[in-house]
């Protein structure tokens, strides 16, 4: 582990890789997130490959683009084009969260180390309409489940020590605040700083 216990590089792409993660993971019980609203014949995580153009403009649809600026405000990489995002590192997986063919949030996992069994996750957002509806924590829920069963031990998150929405929704899916990074966090337009988060599964 590099950083302070923050996973570093992960494995080159293909079947073998760790952890091995399905290409589709159920999320809550059938009828959607606890806290979020209607009756859907169930909520899923879908790997996203680039291969179904259809579910890359399901996810894109997220965020509609004068959203886009304030969703990805927080981002040091905006992960569009989407199609070019999911296929640019062999070493991140992408998965769109589904109810039917609508999408409501993304996120990915990252940075395995099969040594120190850590990964981390990020470049997550949910779609406006979707937001403060347990979408999130649900999402999460699902994702350290399937994570602990792949033998995943802990999963890291880097934030910015300024987005105190996406903090505080670490916490709420029982992330502790680990430590601030001495290294700045460098945008295109600004510096500001990082904070790490750990969840032990």
């Amino acid at each position: 582990m590099t950083g302070g216990g923050v996973a570093r590089g992960g494995e080159a792409g293909g079947a073998g890789r760790w952890p091995s993660l399905p290409p589709v993971i159920p999320v809550g019980t059938g009828t959607g997130p606890p806290t979020a609203t209607g009756t859907d014949g169930g909520w899923e995580l879908r790997l996203l490959t680039g291969e179904d153009p259809g579910e890359l403009d399901a996810v894109l649809a997220t965020v509609p683009e004068a959203d886009r600026a304030a969703t990805f405000h927080f981002f040091t990489v905006v992960p569009l084009p989407l199609d070019e995002f999911v296929t640019a590192d062999p070493g991140r997986r992408t998965y769109g969260l589904f109810r039917g063919d609508e999408a409501l949030a993304c996120t990915s996992v990252y940075a395995a180390d099969p040594d120190a069994r850590t990964v981390m996750a990020g470049f997550t957002w949910t779609a406006p309409a979707w937001r403060g509806r347990g979408v999130n924590r649900a999402m999460k829920s699902a994702l350290f489940s399937t994570l602990a069963d792949a033998g995943v031990r802990e999963v890291w998150f880097r934030a910015d020590v300024e987005n105190t929405a996406s903090c505080r929704a670490l916490e709420r899916c029982g992330a502790e605040r680990v430590r601030v990074d001495d290294a700045p966090r460098v945008y295109p337009d600004r510096v500001s700083r990082s904070v790490f988060y750990r969840r032990v599964l």
